[in-house]
């Protein structure tokens, strides 16, 4: 499955399909709101003309009325619908409408019940956020429903507004209402049936909670069909309304949660930036993820209509006054097969080292491992093809999740990919090499270091008096080590004592620089919020109380321990600006954008931010070094009878003694002619070769093949 920018012939198919669909939607909306008119003026102007006779002067008002425009919709690199509107028709209350007099809005209120009674459509009226239940004037309080901070909160609020002690019964706050609210005379006796009465209190309540206003309309009745909406019109009830509003639909539900993002009214603290922008307050936004980042995109703006009412509030004529203009729709540059490929992957690798683990019943060998990060990005570009992040969510039901998951320990809202900051291990070593190697740093007998330098490695490191550490195959039983070897070999073989001689010659400084050129330690340039990580530095040491930079840190960080934390994607796009031959692109989301009418009106284009000299027999040597990693060395055992050749580089890094170590792996693919770059991290994963499992997936998926390539060849 070899990604690529243009769309397939059933892609396009795809698309007009969708675009079809939308522009069905959008005409079955004006024709509603045409025949609501159509029967308002239709009525009036027979009325009017029967009137015709009668010499009186009849006094109208104006009022505008927004028209909602259409937002945007989100799909893949591939025109797959990721996230798109579905449509529903509620009837409101608008308040700027309706009578001033108390008595008709109670009669307005009734009528619509009467009207959604006799069309059968009662269960198109929500439950209303009162907690009073019973009949009038005998009600009590629901106290389930109390238990709830929210509705306990609301009623002590509107207790309090209504003046009324704090512990005021349902029998106490109803007959208040009731009397506010003119259900009763003067003498208490009642204006209405019991029942009316207990069904306007319910509203009246709901209105007080929502403080019912001109910018805050009541919606009374919701997902209604048409047959509703007629006959409500045909009531000429004063001060009701249609309203045609959208809720997103996710595709893919529980998949690419991390990158999408949801929508929201704006939020109090946000309201005087959005209404400087052109927002209504009630409009709906994105609040994070793509859906916010792409906000000037997704966004359309809505219309306005003025309305001419009698003074009976009957519609007598309408004009538009501006057209709402539809948000454009935002492709990615995800691919969701693959996304999704690398969710599952992930997640399974996960479980798998964990159950391994528990068969085995050794300390700190993965039983505690719970999470994990997965980065699939294009070599040249910066093009980010799949971002996993485990533990997930799914927007599809993240309210009602939303309790469970801010306690989660695990922290499944955590965008792991992008700000969940890891030591690199040993695949910092492969940049510590080319640097060296472009540097041509000095060795002690005063030759540049290259290709052919070869260093006698002994299993521990005795440079220097204070601290000597060893290599990963070094014990003091066995003092194994892996002698005279050169970059090539040090790098397959993964071994500490060989960078600990070349990072020292190295410095710090030049490592960091090269570190810089790379992008680790600063933004990718991701649309998404991103951590920028840590390259550090003696000023870095001392900011967090560690004292001042020794020679240990140094050597410590060309093996990718000490304090060094990157994340996931900058792992991802440092080994991309080597494979690809020196240039570092910034890292995006956004592949292009189109109009509603299918228009393409921006394409992203790759934006390169830095640049290595890279000599040929450097990068020959470090390509080489890393295809030894995946064949013969700490990764092999994860790609045997793989059919591509690829290149790779693991590392473990210790976090805690308490802890099993984490693992992470990073792979490009095909080794000769790199198209696509995998990074994966698990959090105390052991080792990096327990990662494998979820990049080989990545890449099969990528490639076409396993059980991707039975299922293309079925479809």
């Amino acid at each position: 499955m070899k990604v690529e920018n243009t769309f397939s012939d059933e892609e396009q198919k795809h698309a007009r399909k969708n675009l079809t669909a939308r522009y069905i939607v959008i005409s079955v909306s004006f024709v509603i709101v045409a025949i609501l008119y159509a029967i308002s003026i239709g009525r009036i102007q027979l009325e009017f003309a029967a009137n015709a006779s009668e010499d009186k002067e009849t006094a109208y008002r104006e009022r505008t009325v927004a028209i909602q425009a259409v937002r945007g919709e989100i799909f893949d690199r591939n025109g797959v619908p990721l996230v798109t509107n579905d449509y529903k028709y509620s009837l409101i209350f608008d308040y700027s409408a309706m009578s001033r007099s108390t008595a008709e809005q109670n009669e307005a209120i009734l009528s619509v019940f009467r009207v959604i009674d006799e069309q059968g459509a009662r269960d198109c009226v929500p439950e209303t956020s009162s907690p009073i239940r019973g009949e009038y004037p005998n009600l009590y309080y629901d106290t389930k429903m109390l238990s709830g901070s929210t509705a306990s909160a609301r009623l002590k609020r509107i207790i309090n507004a209504n003046e009324l002690d704090a512990g005021a019964d349902a029998a106490t706050l109803g007959k208040k209402l009731a009397e506010k609210y003119k259900m009763v005379d003067k003498s208490g006796n009642l204006l209405y049936t019991a029942q009316e009465i207990t069904e306007l209190i319910r509203v009246r309540y709901e209105m007080e909670v929502i403080r019912f206003s001109a910018v805050e309309n009541y919606v009374f009745a919701k997902d209604v069909g048409l047959q509703v909406i007629t006959a409500v019109s045909e009531a000429s009830i004063r001060g009701v309304d249609t309203s045609v509003s959208y809720s997103r639909v996710y595709h893919y539900p529980g998949y690419a949660s991390h990158i999408l993002g949801r929508i929201s009214k704006i939020y109090a603290e946000d309201a005087e930036y959005y209404t400087s922008q052109g927002y209504p307050v009630t409009a709906l936004v994105g609040i994070d993820g793509c859906e916010k980042a792409f906000e000037s995109y997704l966004r359309g703006m809505d219309g306005e209509m003025l309305i001419t009412e009698d003074e009976a509030g009957n519609i007598v004529d309408t004009q538009i006054v501006r057209e709402a203009v539809s948000g454009k729709d935002v492709y990615l540059t995800i691919d969701i097969e693959l996304q999704v490929a690398a969710e599952d992957a992930l997640k399974k690798n996960v479980e798998d080292i964990v159950k391994k683990a528990l068969e085995d019943d050794e300390p700190l060998d993965g039983e505690d491992a719970d999470s994990g990060a997965l980065v699939v990005q294009t070599a040249e570009g910066g093009e980010i093809l799949a971002l996993a992040s485990y533990p997930t969510y799914d927007l599809s039901t993240f309210g009602e999740d939303y309790n469970e998951l801010i306690k989660d320990t695990s922290k499944p809202l955590f965008n792991r990919a992008l700000q969940g900051t890891y030591a690199p291990g040993s695949t910092f070593k492969v940049g510590v090499a080319l640097a060296a190697l472009c540097e041509q740093t000095k060795m002690e007998d005063g030759t540049p270091f290259g290709a052919d330098t070869v260093i006698k490695t002994t299993g521990k490191y005795t440079f220097y008096d204070d601290y000597q550490p060893t290599c990963w195959i070094y014990s003091e039983r066995y003092k194994r080590n892996h002698g005279p070897i050169n970059v090539a070999k040090a790098i397959q073989v993964s071994c500490n004592c060989f960078f600990y001689e070349v990072g020292r010659l190295l410095g710090i400084d030049n490592i960091n620089r090269y570190g810089k050129i790379y992008g680790l330690g600063q933004p990718t340039g991701i649309e998404l919020p991103e951590s920028s990580g840590i390259l550090a530095d003696s000023k870095y040491k001392q900011s967090v109380g560690q004292g001042v930079w020794v020679g240990g840190d140094t050597i410590a960080t060309a093996i990718g321990q000490a304090y060094n934390r990157f994340t996931p994607i900058q792992i991802a796009n440092y080994i991309a600006t080597i494979v690809n031959g020196g240039e570092r692109y910034s890292t995006h989301l956004l592949h292009s954008v189109k109009s509603f009418s299918g228009d393409t009106v921006f394409t992203y284009e790759d934006t390169v931010v830095d640049r290595l000299s890279i000599s040929k027999k450097n990068y020959n040597t470090i390509i080489e070094a890393m295809s030894r990693v995946v064949e013969y060395g700490s990764a092999s055992k994860g790609f045997d009878d793989f059919p591509i050749a690829i290149g790779g580089k693991t590392g473990t890094a210790q976090i805690s003694k308490n802890q099993s170590d984490n693992a992470a792996f990073v792979a490009f693919a095909p080794l000769n002619d790199p198209e696509i770059v995998v990074s994966c991290v698990i959090e105390k994963g052991v080792t990096g070769l327990n990662t494998t499992p979820a990049v080989r997936a990545a890449l099969e998926c990528y490639f076409g093949l396993g059980q991707w390539a039975d299922e293309n060849a079925d479809g």
